[in-house]
């Protein structure tokens, strides 16, 4: 990573899980609509981030490849010294990478522990190995965690919810507690107003490899809602859970 185009006014963005998907699409509406932003796209596979990162940097937009894996505590912790010797802060942190765990050929035990590892313990690990550096800076602080309606408990105990039923398995409530996780953060710093700690859902309907490209919708359009709440300033909500059509109930 570089340094070199830093000023105060950069606005350092950290994008999980961002080589492919709506984390790519993510930092594409973001290097297009904030030019003061230096985005950092992080993935667990060395190459497929490489080839992302270079994909921008040849259209001479700051973005810069981390390789981080998310179920390893000996990753967030290299990429975490590497944020801080590089930049010595973080302004934001989009918290994106998840697996649904569709395509494990796995136990049922060890698909619940490897989709849980990644869409909870993984991303609550690398979040705590961040807060210091986001606490460094002078900015609104901005921390996204990307979730899904599916999570969501009450659309799933509403008869009348196209949710309820039985068919969703550990993808959904993992979710569920990714949302707590995230309240969680939005709770500590909420008489803060410089922190803005929201979870947003990009639409399941978004074609990803998450779902096996099911979905009917393109991914950028998933973006859309993480990049608003990316970019709040210091009147903006925090705490909530919402997507393009407004607020999700818990």
């Amino acid at each position: 990573m570089s340094s070199n185009t830093i000023t105060p006014e950069t606005t350092i963005v950290l994008v999980t899980g961002a080589n492919q998907g709506i984390g790519l699409e993510v930092v594409k509406k973001l290097t297009a609509e904030h030019p003061d932003y230096h985005v950092i796209l992080s993935g667990r596979r060395p190459d497929a981030v490489q080839e992302a990162a270079s994909s921008f940097q040849a259209q001479g937009l700051p973005v810069f490849p981390l390789v981080l894996d998310i179920t390893s505590d000996e990753s967030i912790a290299v990429a975490a010294k590497s944020i801080q010797d590089t930049y010595g802060r973080l302004d934001v942190l989009i918290n994106n990478s998840a697996i649904s765990g569709l395509s494990l050929n796995v136990s049922p035990r060890a698909r619940m522990q490897t989709v849980l590892d990644t869409n909870v313990i993984g991303t609550s690990l690398v979040t705590d190995a961040l807060l210091p550096l986001l606490e460094r800076s002078s900015k609104t602080r901005r921390v996204v965690f990307v979730t899904s309606a599916l999570g969501s408990l009450a659309r799933k105990a509403d008869p009348a919810s196209d949710l309820h039923k039985p068919e969703y398995g550990v993808y959904t409530y993992s979710k569920s507690a990714l949302n707590m996780l995230a309240l969680h953060y939005a709770i500590r710093y909420e008489d803060n107003p410089q922190w803005k700690i929201n979870i947003v859902c990009p639409g399941h309907h978004c074609g990803t490899t998450l779902n096996g490209f099911q979905g009917a919708e393109d991914p950028s359009l998933g973006a859309v809602s993480i990049c608003q709440a990316a970019t709040l300033g210091p009147d903006g909500k925090t705490g909530t859970f919402t997507d393009d059509k407004g607020t999700i109930p818990w």
